[in-house]
């Protein structure tokens, strides 16, 4: 039997639950179904450890037999790409999040942040998630070695930022560093702490995580692959309307309680409906050539390749803007993508 007769898989590489969510709601609203994606299974577990990411991705999708693999840190499919692993960047999962960075009074730039302590979810050494990236760049920018300078203290209170914990903790001195979103850094700003980074003026619509998959799915499977972004793409639709909050807020909590790891038991993304319109979600399904072109330039300079990578040689991207192609232009999802689209005004991405 030849994998092409196999039902498409479709694997979670990480652990976290927030990202199974896309992939239930796509289900249960029927979007697969619909769109003809009929025989696929998803892996939602998570392929591998976090931190081997940049260095067994590859592996870790042939020796399942993955055909599409979600949240994919983007630094991770561009290493594995380099290194010659068969995995290709074929559409977007999610932008770095809309947040800003938080100091203590004191610290009035990145340098005074030497000898402090700063609040991360993950270290990005142990794979860490979306957020902490521009803050241990800002801190190099600053000559500050975020290994060895400061501190990060994690704690799953920084996760999503839903709880009050965590502005506590920069307001006790705990951390000197946090980011927050309102309503929470509404009072932060009130109350004098300053804003010391703001990721959207260094690189707006950053895509954090991706959507990979092999050649042979590329090449083999075209038309389940553009039948998955069409669902899919309707599926970010759905989750950035805050009028479908109460599902999503239900299906997260039915979600959490399929997790066996207790931090993620604790966490929560959806819980109330700003934290729905303002998903880091790409609308159109996928990201921007010259965005990838950046991240390629940004990893030569810090030392993490040799030299540039030719964007076609990691990026496959025809499959998702087909799909975007036919979603956007039917006249029967013009009310919900033009819903979409006052999210993307609202908040640039």
């Amino acid at each position: 039997m030849s994998t092409l007769d196999q039902p498409l898989l479709i694997a979670n590489v990480n652990y976290h639950v927030g990202h199974w969510v896309a992939i239930y709601v796509a289900e249960e609203q029927s979007f697969f179904k619909q769109e003809g994606l009929t025989r696929y299974e998803y892996e939602r577990g998570g392929l591998l450890p976090g931190p081997s990411e940049s260095q067994t991705l590859g592996l870790a999708i042939k020796e399942h037999g993955v055909d599409i693999a979600t949240a994919v840190d983007t630094e991770s499919a561009i290493t594995q790409r380099v290194q010659g692993a068969d995995v290709y960047i074929v559409g977007g999962w999610r932008y770095t999040p809309f947040l800003k960075w938080y100091g203590s009074k004191h610290i009035t730039d990145m340098s005074k942040l030497r000898g402090g302590k700063i609040g991360v979810r993950e270290n990005s050494a142990d794979g860490g998630g979306l957020v902490e990236f521009f803050i241990e760049e800002a801190l190099k920018e600053a000559g500050v070695n975020p290994e060895t300078e400061v501190e990060m203290v994690q704690d799953p209170v920084f996760g999503y930022r839903n709880n009050p914990a965590h502005i506590d903790m920069l307001r006790s001195g705990k951390v000197n560093a946090i980011t927050s979103s309102p309503p929470f850094s509404d009072e932060l700003e009130k109350e004098g702490y300053p804003v010391i980074l703001d990721p959207n003026k260094v690189f707006p619509r950053r895509p954090g995580k991706v959507t990979v998959a092999p050649r042979r799915t590329i090449e083999q499977r075209g038309d389940e692959l553009k039948a998955y972004f069409r669902a899919i793409t309707r599926t970010f639709w759905f989750m950035r309307d805050v009028k479908n909050f109460e599902y999503l807020h239900d299906l997260e909590a039915r979600l959490r309680k399929l997790t066996h790891n207790q931090d993620e038991q604790r966490l929560f993304i959806a819980s109330a409906p700003d934290r729905v319109d303002s998903w880091a979600l790409p609308m159109d399904g996928g990201i921007e050539r010259h965005a990838l072109e950046r991240i390629i330039q940004e990893m030569v300079k810090r030392g993490r390749l040799e030299r540039p990578i030719p964007v076609g040689d990691v990026f496959k991207d025809d499959a998702v803007r087909d799909a975007y192609r036919d979603v956007s232009t039917r006249a029967e999802l013009k009310p919900v993508f033009n819903t979409a689209m006052a999210a993307v005004e609202k908040y640039g991405f």
